[in-house]
């Protein structure tokens, strides 16, 4: 195995991401959001820290996609999601 990819597990590991995707399954609730506003809810100013977690719930089957909104801060379209239950 090689050292980037060592180093890119060991980080991995390190953040939690089972952790990180029950605080989006929480909440997210029964509401249907942006990874934006999920991302402001848990205080996070980087969406590098929920997004691959959101596309790893969607693969799951957890979450889905359930629409689109104009997102205020960069005026483009952006997914909304919801919990599947």
């Amino acid at each position: 195995m090689s050292i980037t990819r060592q180093t890119r597990n060991a980080s991995y590991r390190k953040l939690n991401p089972l952790a990180r995707q029950a605080k989006i399954l929480e909440v997210l609730g029964n509401k249907e959001m942006t990874s934006r506003e999920i991302a402001t809810l848990l205080g996070y100013t980087d969406m590098n820290a929920v997004r691959p977690r959101i596309t790893e719930l969607v693969a799951m089957g957890k979450i889905e996609v359930c629409g689109a909104v104009n997102d205020p801060v960069t005026g483009r379209t952006v997914a909304v999601y919801k919990r599947v239950f």
